[in-house]
């Protein structure tokens, strides 16, 4: 058995699992603007640009309500020398009210031709997730039922997803499980923090090319989640040369957003986003605020790049 076969049999093993296994939990983030880091979702990505890619987002979620949702996101990924194999490490900090989870995850993606005009890239992850909890900023009816110091608890898991996309260098379907190991956390006084189980990603987009210099890209994200309603987000996106950008994005019943973009010196792509709920919730927040900003090398080689690749 070559090493083609056997790197072939494992992602198989793996993807296997992601579909035998529920999809459940809310656990990870799904963030209007998922389009700027997919790494985070899916280690299939690792490698769609074929070059070195950096991509970083700071979300501030429902400003004015105190102890809202405050994220950052960063990415960064690269085709490892002439292979098939696409490497890339991936950053998250997720901070709600007196909860902070962190985690750090390595991605490996092999790509491999399934005909002249359709690749697939299967990807597999791997890091560790440290969810804490600081009991100093909560309000404790009955502090004295506590036994020691009420300070900052800390827990650490590790992290095993994987995912793939099919695709053409216009089309792409893709599904993921970022996280499919199921786990709790629990302090010192036993009391579970949180519980994660696996969510299903799955995703879908087109590039049209509207003139000479326009693209316009269309896409959907599915989240499935045990407790949840099935959501999908839909967004579409635009750029002129792939120099400015601009974006609309919806969640029936949920949120609506825009997005502007501008990529300067070549090599730096810099980015706003702006969501507001459709709901009455709206009347107790001031939105989403996000800004990201985006590092490419010069694409180098002919490779072709995966459909699922934007900015």
């Amino acid at each position: 058995m070559n090493n083609t076969q056997i790197i072939k049999g494992l992602f198989f093993c793996l993807f296997s699992s992601i579909f035998c296994g529920r999809a459940n939990g809310q656990s990870d983030p799904k963030l209007s603007n998922y389009s700027f880091t997919p790494l985070t979702f899916n280690p299939a990505y690792a490698g769609s640009y074929g070059g070195l890619n950096i991509s970083s987002l700071y979300s501030a979620q429902w400003t004015g309500i105190e102890g809202a949702p405050k994220t950052i996101l960063v990415n960064g990924h690269d085709m490892f020398s002439d292979t098939q194999v696409g490497l890339g490490v991936d950053f998250m900090s997720d901070k709600i009210g007196a909860t902070k989870n962190i985690r750090l995850a390595g991605n490996f993606a092999y790509h491999f031709n399934i005909s002249k005009d359709w690749r697939i890239s299967a990807g597999i992850k791997a890091g560790i997730s440290s969810y804490s909890i600081n009991y100093q900023l909560l309000t404790i009816e009955n502090p004295g039922e506590f036994s020691g110091d009420l300070g900052e608890v800390t827990n650490n898991k590790p992290i095993i997803g994987a995912g793939f996309y099919v695709h053409t260098e216009k089309f792409y379907v893709g599904a993921s499980v970022p996280n499919l190991i199921a786990t709790s956390y629990v302090d010192e006084y036993k009391n579970t923090l949180a519980s994660t189980t696996q969510n299903l990603f799955l995703s879908t987009g087109y590039n049209f090319k509207l003139y000479e210099k326009i693209n316009l890209r269309p896409s959907l994200m599915t989240r499935i989640a045990k407790g949840a309603p099935v959501s999908t987000l839909a967004s579409v996106n635009a750029n002129w040369e792939e120099k400015f950008y601009v974006g609309i994005n919806f969640e029936v019943d949920v949120s609506i957003g825009a997005f502007v973009g501008i990529r300067f010196m070549e090599n730096f792509m810099f980015g706003y986003a702006y969501d507001t709920a459709v709901s009455k919730f709206i009347k107790y927040n001031g939105g989403i605020h996000s800004f990201s900003l985006n590092f490419r090398t010069s694409l180098m080689s002919n490779r072709k790049r995966c459909g699922c690749y934007q900015y």
